[in-house]
């Protein structure tokens, strides 16, 4: 049966891309979101492949699958540390929700062997986002953000830099991280 559209004026298209970006870049399933959420796998695979075209899913659940993956409805990032690890084919969406949370100030921290890159956004003083990209995706993250590029500090690490950057990027225990990355703002 498929679920009918609320009167609250939401943009599917929208909430399917941001939907899809978020899975990929938290590198989570169709399946463990399903699960988690209450929902069919195959109804949310649908709904984000289809660009929100179809949807067998409640607002609800969309909702709370957004929750659990940092965002609000509106694209407004929760308080915390988010961890996004991003393909080029991903890097318009991401500077997309970084441009619309009006970020504060951000580091792009490129690694001396010119393999993975890093972003280290501070939208907010209780809200992070720590971004790990491949090296083609730089750019276009950088193209998107360009009008904020008075906020974007680049750092170009050496050996030692590069380390303790990647093994913070391994570490699971997110209020060190978070405290760590705070300190590349002083």
């Amino acid at each position: 049966m498929k679920v009918i559209k609320d009167d609250h004026g939401r943009d599917d298209h929208a909430l399917a891309a941001r939907l899809g970006f978020l899975r990929q870049a938290c590198r989570v399933t169709f399946q463990g979101m399903a699960e988690t959420n209450g929902t069919q796998r195959s109804n949310l695979s649908a709904f984000v492949t289809s660009g929100g075209q179809t949807r067998n899913v409640a607002y609800e659940k969309l909702d709370r699958i957004l929750f659990s993956l940092g965002v609000l409805p509106d694209g407004t990032l929760t308080p915390g540390l988010h961890r996004w690890q991003i393909k080029p084919n991903m890097a318009r969406d991401a500077a997309d929700i970084l441009w619309q949370n009006d970020f504060e100030a951000a580091v792009s921290l490129q690694l001396s062997t010119g393999a993975d890159a890093y972003l280290v956004v501070r939208v907010a003083e209780n809200i992070l986002v720590f971004v790990g990209m491949e090296p083609d995706a730089v750019t276009p993250v950088m193209q998107g953000l360009e009008k904020k590029a008075d906020l974007i500090r680049q750092v170009r690490l050496d050996r030692a830099g590069d380390s303790s950057i990647q093994s913070l990027w391994m570490t699971k225990e997110d209020v060190r991280v978070e405290k760590l990355l705070l300190s590349l703002f002083n």
